[in-house]
Formats: structure tokens, C-alpha cells, sequence
């Protein structure tokens, strides 16, 4: 199929043989995404309610199988085409309300999977619906539902019920070892119609509603002109597509940003996840950056140690530290009394992190505390100790007290000594393993090595670290834990050979600012396999 992905007047385009996908968001990060063809229990119309999502609509089937996405950036919409009909989806801007719209009448089928995100009941579903008028409306209730949900489908054409429930089996899943992989699903009915406007409420009035205020809305007439520049995505990425790429990196941050959060990512990671969101912050505008910021000066603190999910319990080590990078790297700016709060959690954290110190100064990561959390990996991780730095550089430049800088130093020394061995850092203390780790520990606290220590140490490492197809392994690719097919959702393999896209881009960023014609095929690798 042909994907296309439009910014401006500028576009790329690629044909491609694996399934794609496409999402949508709006402010309220209700979001639809879909598949060329059915591949996961995880797309669909997901709308937000409260701090948990249910899902809604599956699927619209189409007389054919779509040949073509058109992604319009910054338009909320989406264009798909089966043959040469365009159809499109949008989703509303404010509203749980989700458009499609032909470029003619045809059959579609409208099948439903109504539930809560992560709850699939294997009894005790029920749809009821009625017609009123142009609308069809659906009540939906199951066991672990409180309250009943609906949802009114808005249509310009003929309706005829089906009332099946069907086995859906999701290829994707299946690849992915995420269970289950067939899920019986409703086929509502068949709509002979030109466009179809589902919206969700919490009672069939509100869904009506919400429905009828697009009934004049039409998907089709926001089409944009042509770009003039559409170009054909080669093998190697060039200035637009890398222009392209950002356009759209920035969009997702804006998708999953609300409030003073940033969820973790669509469509299954919808929870604030700490460390996602604090490395993120950086890149986000003033405004959002400091408001998220804002959310951990006002909030409660457990000891030294933030939440691996803001307002859960299980805590991460390296959370205050990269609380703290976020800060100071950024360059936030806080008042008198928000830095005087900041200055006192700051303070107390260290305290009672000083409390579990080693001999050596290092603090320690407890069991499934440091982000590669499927390994345990307790002891004293290279990557919390660099962010333990960037802590102790915070209590000082907040309070400008001589004994937090001296304490920097010494810990940066400490490092230095303890874990830099035979060309390269290791990734825990006395712990041999090669890891990514060394790129965080690089990009959190440069000041470690000098930049010939990091060259050598990067050109020791990366041979055992890299993946033919333009990545990092999670670890040593000649290590015995290495696995060299991902598991899929089975963590056996998550943090023993999967590749992260952030440590991979970290990583070329890293080698791009110590010697760029040094290290331009790795550079490149990533970039194109990004």
C-alpha cells in the first residue's frame, strides 16, 4: 500500500508491504487509530473518560481493503482509499466524536467492541439500540461495568441491523505473544451510506446530542490542494523526510500531552509514566514544560524516590535525577516561592538518599527500580548514579551551597573510578555487562569522561551493542542472555536484545555531537531505521 504523510505543501511518499496504521487525537486524547487491515485488539474509537478509556467502535468494513493513507498533519484527519475513493476520518477537536465520510454511498459495516480498555468480559455483554431518526443508538453494559455506556451513530443513508457476534483474530497480537489474540466482536449492522458520525456519551441523550452537532460537518470538504512537493521515499533519509519526521514528533508530544501530564504513549501506555514523561519535558513549549514541572514541586514525595507512575506506589531510582536534568536542562524558570518548595524536597530527598549510600557514594536501585525493570537489575545501576549527580547539581543551584557542588564532584570522581574499566563503563558496579546504559549516562552527565574517554569508550562498546538493521541492542549481542527475536510482550526479551527507540536516538545524538564523520554510519543507520 501507499503511504503518504503531508506537511504543508511538502509530502513523502512510500509504498510499502506490511500492514499500517494511523492515529488520531484530539484535545481531550479521545483517539482512533486503525490498521489497512485488522491486526490489534487495541485499535478502534478509544474516548477518555475520567482517567481510564473504554473502547467503542472496532472497525468500519469497507466493500475493499484500503490501498492508500493520506496523513494530513496538523488537520486531525486522516485520508484513506480503497481503489480511487478517498473516505476520511476526523476526530473531533472537544468531543468524544469520531467522523467518517465517503466520497460516495457504499455498504459499511459498522462492528463494535464496546468495553473498557484492558477489560475483555467473556460473558454478560449486552447491546441494545434503537433507531431515531437518521440515528442509531446503542446502549452497552457488561459485568465489570458500573453504569452503562452508549454511543449514537449518526448516518446519511440506509441502516439494516445485523446483531452477529463475530471472532476477530489479530495477526499483530499473535506476532506480539499478546494474549488474546481472537476476541468475538459485534457486528451492529450494515449502513448504506456516505458518512457515518459516531459519538460516545454517558447517557443516550448525550450521545445524541453530540452526534447531531456534525451532522453538517463535512470530512470531505476539508481536504487540502495537492503538495507541490511530493517526493519518493528512498531507502536513506533525506531533508524533507527528516523535516517531516519532526513536524510529526512534535505532534505526538502535543497528542499526549494534557493538563500537566504527559501520558506515556497510545494506545495501550495511557498512564503518566514518570520517567516518559520527564525526558520528554525538554522538548515540549515553556508553557507545557513548566507546568508539568509545577506537578512534582507541589506534589508529595515518597523519601528520595518519585513514582514509576505519577500517583502510584512502586517507585524508581532514578526518578529525582531525571526530575532533576528535566530542570536544568530545559531551562525552566520558577519563582521565589517554587523554588524555595523545590529547594526543600531537593534537600530532603538527598538527606535521606545519603541514608543508603554505599561506601563509595553510590546509591542503590532495589529490585525492578531501574527503567530496564524486566531483569531486576538491583545493585547500583551506571545510569541512577549519573542521575544522582544531576540531583545533587540541582540542590545547588538552588540553594548555591559549596557542599552539594563538592559532593557532585566526588560522586562524578567516584564513577569515574569505580565503574570506567578496560575502554569502557560498566553497567552496574562490578558488572561487566555491556549495555546502552553508557549513552544515557552520556547524555544525563557528559561531565563524567572526558570526550577521548567517551570516544573510547563508545568505540568499545558499539560493535557488541549494534544491530545490523540500524540499532542498539539491549545488551551485548555476544552475551549469552542476548535473544535475538523479540518476545513480543512476553518481557524475556525486553531489556536482553529488544532495541529502544529513545537509547537509539540518544545514542545518535551523542556520537553526532562528539564526532560526527567518525561515527556518520551509525548516525545514518539510526536515523533511516528511525
Amino acid at each position: 500500500m501507499d503511504v503518504t504523510h503531508i506537511v504543508g505543501s511538502n509530502a513523502i511518499t512510500k509504498s510499502v508491504n506490511y500492514p499500517v496504521a494511523f492515529i488520531l487525537v484530539n484535545n481531550r486524547k479521545d483517539f482512533a487509530t486503525f490498521y489497512n487491515t485488522p491486526q490489534s485488539r487495541y485499535e478502534g474509537f478509544f474516548v477518555m473518560q475520567g482517567d481510564i478509556f473504554f473502547k467503542t467502535l472496532s472497525r468500519i468494513i469497507c466493500q475493499d481493503v484500503p490501498s492508500s493513507f493520506e496523513f494530513y498533519q496538523g488537520k486531525g484527519l486522516t485520508v484513506v482509499k480503497c481503489g480511487q475513493q478517498p473516505a476520511t476520518f476526523m476526530i473531533a477537536k472537544d468531543e468524544p466524536v469520531l467522523v467518517f465520510e465517503a466520497s460516495t454511498k457504499g455498504d459499511l459495516t459498522v462492528r463494535l467492541d464496546m468495553r473498557h480498555q484492558f477489560y475483555i468480559p467473556q460473558w454478560g455483554r449486552e447491546y441494545h439500540f434503537y433507531e431515531d431518526g437518521e440515528a442509531v443508538v446503542v446502549r452497552y453494559s457488561d459485568d465489570y461495568l458500573i453504569e452503562p455506556i452508549f454511543m449514537s451513530i449518526l448516518h446519511d443513508g440506509k441502516f439494516q441491523p445485523l446483531k452477529n457476534w463475530v471472532p476477530v483474530e489479530y495477526e499483530r497480537d499473535r506476532q506480539r505473544n499478546s494474549e488474546p489474540t481472537t476476541i468475538y466482536e459485534y457486528d451492529l449492522g450494515k449502513f448504506n451510506a456516505k458518512k457515518l458520525v459516531f459519538a460516545f456519551g454517558i447517557s443516550e441523550t448525550e450521545a445524541l446530542a453530540r452526534a447531531r452537532r456534525y451532522s453538517n460537518f463535512s470530512c470531505i470538504d476539508n481536504l487540502i490542494a495537492k503538495p507541490t512537493k511530493l517526493r519518493e521515499a528512498g531507502d536513506g533519509a533525506h531533508k524533507e523526510a527528516v523535516d517531516i519526521a519532526k513536524a510529526y514528533a512534535k505532534d505526538s508530544l502535543n497528542d499526549l500531552f494534557i493538563k500537566d501530564r504527559m501520558l506515556a504513549g497510545m494506545p495501550w501506555f495511557t498512564k503518566p509514566w514518570v520517567r516518559d514523561e520527564l525526558i520528554s519535558v525538554p522538548a515540549l513549549p515553556k508553557q507545557k514544560a513548566r507546568a508539568v514541572i509545577l506537578k512534582y514541586v507541589h506534589a508529595s514525595w515518597n523519601g528520595g524516590k518519585l513514582p514509576v507512575i505519577f500517583g502510584g506506589t512502586n517507585c524508581c531510582s532514578d526518578g529525582l535525577g531525571l526530575l532533576a536534568w528535566a530542570i536544568l536542562f530545559s531551562g525552566i524558570s520558577l519563582g521565589k516561592q517554587e523554588r524555595e518548595i523545590l529547594a526543600s524536597k531537593v534537600i530532603n530527598s538527598i538527606r535521606l538518599l545519603e541514608e543508603t549510600e554505599n561506601e563509595y557514594g553510590f546509591i542503590p536501585s532495589e529490585e525492578k527500580e531501574s527503567w530496564m525493570d524486566s531483569i531486576g537489575r538491583a545493585g547500583y545501576p551506571l545510569e541512577t548514579q549519573a542521575l544522582y549527580s544531576k540531583a545533587i547539581h540541582l540542590a545547588y543551584a538552588l540553594t548555591g551551597s559549596r557542599c552539594y557542588e563538592e559532593k557532585r564532584q566526588g560522586l562524578l570522581a567516584s564513577i569515574r573510578k569505580h565503574y570506567f574499566a578496560d575502554g569502557y563503563l560498566y553497567d552496574r558496579l562490578f558488572d561487566k555487562t555491556i549495555r546502552p546504559n553508557v549513552f544515557l549516562a552520556s547524555f544525563f552527565a557528559p561531565e563524567i569522561l572526558s570526550k577521548e574517554e567517551w570516544m573510547a569508550c563508545f568505540d568499545r562498546v558499539l560493535p557488541s551493542l549494534w544491530l545490523k538493521w540500524g540499532g542498539l541492542s539491549s545488551i551485548d549481542i555476544y552475551d549469552k542472555r542476548f535473544c535475538p527475536v523479540s518476545a513480543g510482550e512476553s518481557d524475556i526479551s525486553y531489556h536482553n536484545g529488544d532495541s529502544w527507540f529513545f537509547v537509539n536516538n540518544i545514542a545518535a545524538l551523542i556520537l553526532y555531537n562528539l564526532d560526527r564523520k567518525k561515527y556518520a554510519d551509525y548516525i545514518d543507520s539510526i536515523l533511516n531505521a528511525s
